[in-house]
């Protein structure tokens, strides 16, 4: 276990190396411990949980997008082609038929593109929480008056913007 300068133990923490920086490494190794310097070096494969083949991006698209569509979609801040890809929306129906493009955001998950999330906005209506009803009977004159009273509630929610 490792120790501290007063020979206390020392915490340990994952450290993580990219696979060059690997690399490097066991060649220094391999060397200093005497080993065979005309061998292969060692390789190390791809990182479990790694950041190989994902990625995260801000696009805009136009028009209507709706679920399990495909959709080709223009990166931000990116002006070298190819700046476009084909993104495939497996969440939001999304109805828009706004001129101008929309902002999205997107992710990698092996060779597949997905739309991740479109913006929302805050919305407010009234509902009705409760109805209240009242009747009084007049056998003088045979009627039956009803009464109701509606008991409402403003709330917010989110909704897409597009």
């Amino acid at each position: 276990m490792a120790k501290k300068a007063d020979n206390k133990p020392a915490a340990t923490e994952r450290v993580t190396f990219t696979s060059g920086a690997a690399d490097r490494i066991a060649k220094v190794v391999r060397t200093v411990e005497g080993g065979d310097r005309d061998c292969d070096p060692l390789t190390f494969g791809a990182r479990i949980g790694g950041v190989s083949g994902k990625a995260f991006r801000v696009c805009t698209f136009t028009g209507a997008w709706s679920i399990n569509a495909t959709k080709t979609v223009t990166f931000k801040n990116q002006t070298a082609t190819p700046n476009t890809v084909a993104v495939v929306n497996l969440f939001y129906p999304v109805t828009s038929t706004a001129a101008g493009s929309t902002d999205c955001a997107i992710a990698k998950d092996g060779t597949a593109w997905y739309l991740i999330d479109v913006p929302l906005e805050s919305a407010s209506t009234t509902v009705i929480t409760d109805v209240t009803l009242s009747a009084s009977l007049n056998t003088s004159a045979c009627t039956i008056s009803i009464g109701k009273t509606l008991v409402t509630a403003s709330i917010s929610f989110l909704r897409l913007r597009v």
